[in-house]
């Protein structure tokens, strides 16, 4: 494990990197959003990120963050928890997005680490960008051959809604070029319909006939001039394949493959968000001075359904614990 400076946050305090190494693959950490900055495999660095600290700061795209305390979007920016409204920040519209100003915003201790996992962890008070009672959380990357897992605990002192999810960006080619040659498979069977302003419908529609099917390969850009956009949607996972990691049995939620490399993603989640990368282009330089490009990455965000607190889900009470386990799983092809 190396740790070294990265630089000085808004407020003053010191931010650092963190390397887990071995053999097969190198992951590069910060304790700022708790956050992959790069993960180089195969010769290639294929998560997006920045070579210095401060375009962290203003980064809406959420570069490898951890993301909480409620993950994708919320309707209105409020819900409804024990007969009383809760107000969030607007950052999306009318709607709250990841939280807010929420996780990826925040200094992270670093409790342990070693040669091959690293431990973050963070006190999010009660009233945080809205949100009811005191939280602590957990999130604790493992590195295994070529294998990242991540483990997410949160203990709440009070009922509050949880959904914690990984938000890097992929792309298995390298930085540069888009990722809409890539061969995409989701093992799910029904997506989550959305609006105009990416909420929810209340619709789950089969994903056969429309351009969401990815049961069988296809490119990601083969059929992304028949969505609005490009894809930025959960899937109903339904994996029929599962691995066991560390103890816990993950079900393989979705496969992509570049050019020379594959990455399967396990989870214990119900859903996996898509997103294509359809506002990249405009924010700063990647690694290496590298440009941003509209679909120049992937994400697979695995995660409860969006604006399920809006539904009674997802909360969680007073000796309860929110677990959330996720592998990003790469090889060479």
């Amino acid at each position: 494990m190396k740790k070294e400076f990265f630089g000085k946050t808004p407020s003053g305090r010191d931010a650092n990197l963190y390397t887990l190494k071995n053999d097969k693959c190198e992951v590069v950490f910060s304790d700022y959003g708790a956050r992959v900055i790069s993960f180089i495999f195969n010769g290639k660095n294929i998560v997006g990120g920045f070579d210095t600290l401060e375009p962290y700061f203003t980064d809406d795209s959420h570069q490898g963050a951890t993301i909480g305390r409620v993950a994708n979007r919320i309707a209105g920016a409020r819900f409804t928890m024990d007969g009383k409204e809760y107000s969030l920040p607007r950052n999306d519209g009318d709607n709250c997005l990841h939280g807010g100003d929420g996780f990826d915003f925040r200094l992270w201790e670093v409790p342990e680490y070693d040669e091959e996992h690293i431990v973050f962890s963070y006190m999010s008070y009660d009233g945080e960008e809205g949100f009811p009672s005191n939280l602590a959380v957990k999130v604790i990357y493992t590195l295994t051959g070529s294998d990242l897992s991540i483990l997410y605990v949160a203990i709440p002192d009070g009922r509050t809604p949880i959904s914690l999810t990984n938000h890097s960006y992929f792309n298995l080619n390298g930085f540069g070029g888009d990722v809409l040659s890539h061969k995409l498979t989701v093992y799910a069977n029904q997506y989550t319909e959305v609006g105009e302003d990416l909420i929810p419908t209340g619709k789950r529609p089969l994903v056969i006939g429309t351009p969401f099917d990815f049961r069988k390969p296809h490119t990601i850009g083969e059929r992304i001039d028949d969505t609005d956009g490009g894809y930025d949607h959960n899937y109903i996972l339904h994996p029929t394949v599962f691995k066991e990691f560390d103890g816990k049995k993950l079900g393989l939620a979705a496969k992509v493959e570049g050019d020379e490399i594959t990455m399967e993603v396990y989870t214990d989640q119900p859903g996996v968000q898509l997103y294509t990368g359809n506002f990249l282009g405009s924010g700063a330089d990647f690694h290496g001075g590298i440009k941003q490009v509209k679909h120049g990455a992937f994400c697979l965000e695995t995660q409860t359904e969006p604006n399920s607190v809006n539904h009674g889900h997802g909360f969680y009470g007073l000796g309860e614990f929110y677990t959330h386990a996720t592998v990003y799983s790469v090889k060479k092809m």
